[in-house]
């Protein structure tokens, strides 16, 4: 996507170099580089900070026109005026990696000790490393703590280590379609490219400078490495089989597919680009990053954290699969961490992290900016043009009635939140902690652009993550009836929560059982508008069938309010009214 003439800027990459930097492994690096580039202004409190960090084969040019080479960053698309990390408001800061090849000290680096190249005398590094020095960087900068850390993929473990490393340094974290640790796959994928490169005869165990660089084995290195980065839908969408230059098959081994010749470019365009040794360095690094290990579990590596989260990932990314973000997802529900996660829809497999702006934009522009406004104002930020306001409120009779049953300053968990209008109005005039879970993602995007901690989920597979006691309220508004295990979701709602609120509408109103009576049919009515076979419900219950449920399960009902339209029903409430609201809890 090409820039628009209102981010289009210049930027030069600046270098700082470190006395010393320990690693992991013992040994200390001395003089070390990094490259850093920076976009927008670090304000007087120096809180509007926030650290990109790059994927394997990026480097610290991250947005604009780089001044040395006339090229767009690798995140253009997503850093600038107005966009999702939006430089009119805050610092942006992209540095090379440790062990990188565009500027910070790698394998080919000058050994200050030898006068030399490193080459394959270059201590083995990790992702830890790689974060400590990015710190190192930041103190550099006089900031104190991080509004915001982000990254993709291999940034994303780097966004991982930073809020276990360094848990009061960032404010939110922002790691997308990434891992807590690599997979078997994921390690054998690395290994296929690592001894790619290492069987070119121009590898020559590293030492390569100078001389012919190993680029046979590189390139076919990256030819993998881009396989893993796509999806079958998008190489069917983009290439298909369709033959390159010719009419029929050559019956020979050169270029015969689209295909064919575009891994060959990308191949051979990497090269051109990218370190053989800094190829071999990273990948290790990537394999060797677990987060739990160490510890008892994942889990354990978030324990001090206070940092909130958006997690997203992509419904085509079969290198970084769905399930390793939602295993991150779970470590900090586990804690109650504040965590937000939407799995995108997209054809554009693990590459979709870097062209699916749109979506992206939207989630973290509001994220980031219900962060901002939390951190400079001390306390739950001002209602803003994402929140929902009180007209929102009262096209919902029963958002009015809930509203009223909670007390401010609440710990809430919305089960089915919708667009989050209910949980930001709640934080906004009540100021409550809130969390929502919802299953359609089309929603869940809206509910974080408004700031608001949404997960999707399907409720129906229960709150395990969470821990007995962990919120004050949990509400079911308007879903009971579309759940598939309606009792398991009661039961775990009263685990996790130490009452609920639970509102749906009334099956036995009188307009329902008239229709059901004179028609012998599956009744629709405005109460129930929909034809048996496309109603989104799947149990049809009235207030006396929850009343009972109640005495059955031993849960006590604390209060209870009917409505017929917007207004109360006093008597006769299985008949006369169209929806119902409880408050319960279990027995003492």
């Amino acid at each position: 996507m090409p820039l628009s003439a209102e981010t289009e800027f210049t930027v030069e990459t600046q270098v700082v170099t470190f006395a010393s930097l320990p690693l992991e492994c013992g040994i200390t690096l001395l003089n070390v580089e990094v490259a850093y580039e920076t976009y927008g202004t670090l304000n007087a409190a120096r809180s509007n900070a926030i650290l990109v960090v790059h994927a394997f084969s990026g480097d610290a040019h991250a947005a604009g026109i780089s001044k040395d080479t006339g090229q767009p960053g690798w995140w253009s698309t997503m850093i600038g005026p107005g966009l999702a990390f939006d430089t009119d408001r805050y610092f942006v800061i992209s540095s090379n990696v440790l062990g990188g090849c565009r500027g910070t000290t790698g394998p080919g680096s000058i050994d200050p000790s030898t006068g030399e190249r490193y080459a394959m005398r270059f201590p083995v590094i990790t992702i830890g490393d790689m974060v400590r020095l990015q710190k190192m960087l930041i103190d550099h900068l006089g900031i104190e703590r991080l509004l915001a850390v982000a990254g993709g993929s291999m940034g994303g473990m780097q966004v991982l280590e930073w809020t276990a490393s360094y848990p009061e340094s960032v404010a939110a974290a922002i790691p997308i379609a990434t891992s807590a640790r690599h997979s078997a796959q994921q390690i054998a994928f690395n290994e296929v490219g690592r001894q790619a490169v290492m069987a070119d005869p121009d590898w020559n165990e590293g030492n390569y400078y100078d001389l012919k660089p190993p680029a046979r084995g590189l390139a076919v290195a990256r030819m993998v490495g881009h396989i893993t980065y796509m999806s079958d839908g998008s190489m069917r969408q983009k290439f298909g089989r369709r033959l390159r230059d010719k009419d029929a098959f050559g019956f020979d081994f050169s270029v015969d597919f689209e295909v064919e010749s575009y891994l060959r470019y990308r191949g051979s365009q990497f090269v051109n680009r990218f370190d053989a040794n800094s190829y071999l360095y990273i990948t290790k690094a990537m394999d060797y990053f677990d987060l739990s290990a160490g510890r008892p579990s994942l889990s354990a590596a978030f324990h001090r954290t206070k940092t909130r989260f958006l997690v997203m990932s992509f419904t085509s990314d079969w290198l970084y699969p769905t399930y390793q973000s939602l295993e991150t997802v779970s470590a900090l529900r586990s804690h109650n961490i504040d965590v937000a996660f939407c799995e995108l829809s997209s054809n554009y497999g693990h590459d979709a992290f870097l062209l699916e702006t749109k979506e992206q934009t939207e989630m973290i522009s509001g994220f980031l900016d219900r962060v901002h406004r939390d951190i400079t104002s001390g306390k739950p930020a001002e209602r803003t043009a994402r929140s929902a306001g009180a007209s929102e409120i009262r096209m919902r009779p029963d958002y009015e009635l809930i509203a009223e049953m909670i007390e401010p300053g609440s710990c809430v968990l919305d089960l089915g939140c919708g667009e989050g209008e209910l949980l930001a109005w709640l934080r906004d005039q009540k100021q409550v902690e809130g969390r929502g879970v919802e299953i359609d993602p089309t929603l869940v995007r809206k509910a974080i652009a408004r700031g608001v901690s949404a997960y999707q989920s399907d409720i129906d597979q229960g709150l395990a993550d969470y821990q007995d006691g962990t919120f004050d309220v949990v509400i079911l508004s308007q879903t009971l009836q579309e759940t598939r295990y309606p009792l398991r979701v009661l039961r775990e709602m009263l685990r996790v929560g130490r009452y609920g609120v639970v509102a749906f509408p009334n099956f036995g109103h009188w307009t329902t059982r008239l229709a059901h009576l004179a028609s012998g049919r599956a009744p629709r009515t405005t109460l129930f508008p929909y034809n048996w076979y496309e109603s989104p419900n799947l149990h049809f219950l009235t207030i006396d069938d929850f009343v009972q449920l109640c005495r059955d399960q031993g849960w006590k009902i604390e209060r209870q309010i009917f409505l017929r339209g917007k207004r109360r029903v006093r008597r006769l409430a299985n008949l006369l009214s169209e929806v119902a609201v409880f408050s319960i809890r279990p027995e003492d």
